[in-house]
C-alpha cells in the first residue's frame, strides 16, 4: 500500500493543466516521443477517422449541393476540412522515433489521411446490396 501523497500548488489548479495539455499539442516538450505525445496522436487519429467519416458521408450524400453553394453544407464541409488541418497539424508537430527502421511510411501523416479519406469517401457511395454482399462475404 502506498502513503496518499498530498497535491502541490498547481494541483488545484485546473487552468495551469489545461495550459499545459494545450502547449503540449502545439509544442512538444521533448524531440523523443513520450507516452503523453503517443497518446495525443492516438487520440488525434482517432477524430480524424470521424471527421473525415462525416466529411465522406456529406462529399458522398449531397455533392450536388454542397459544390452548388449551399450555405449550410458548404460552410459545415470547409469547417470540417479546418478541423482535418488543425489535426493533421497536431499530428505533425509530434515526436517521431529516431530509430532506424526498413520501411517509413513517406509524407506522414499526409499521405495515411488521404488513404483512409479516399476510402471511406468509395465506402460512402456502396449501395445497401453492396454492403449486404460485403457484411455475407465477411461473415
Amino acid at each position: 500500500m502506498k502513503p496518499e501523497v498530498e497535491g502541490g500548488p498547481l494541483d488545484s489548479v485546473p487552468e495551469a493543466e489545461n495550459s499545459n495539455i494545450l502547449k503540449s499539442l502545439w509544442f512538444s516538450t521533448s524531440t523523443n516521443p513520450s507516452q503523453k505525445s503517443g497518446q495525443i496522436v492516438y487520440g488525434c487519429a482517432s477524430l480524424l477517422v470521424l471527421l473525415l467519416t462525416i466529411l465522406s458521408v456529406i462529399l458522398a450524400q449531397w455533392p450536388s449541393r454542397v459544390f452548388s453553394g449551399d450555405p449550410v453544407l458548404t460552410t459545415v464541409a470547409v469547417l470540417l476540412l479546418l478541423l482535418i488541418t488543425g489535426v493533421t497539424v497536431i499530428i505533425w508537430r509530434q515526436p517521431q522515433s529516431p530509430s532506424p527502421l526498413h520501411f517509413k511510411v513517406p509524407a506522414l501523416p499526409v499521405l495515411p489521411l488521404v488513404s483512409i479519406f479516399v476510402n471511406v469517401y468509395l465506402m460512402m457511395q456502396m449501395t445497401s446490396g453492396t454492403w449486404a454482399q460485403f457484411g455475407v462475404w465477411n461473415v
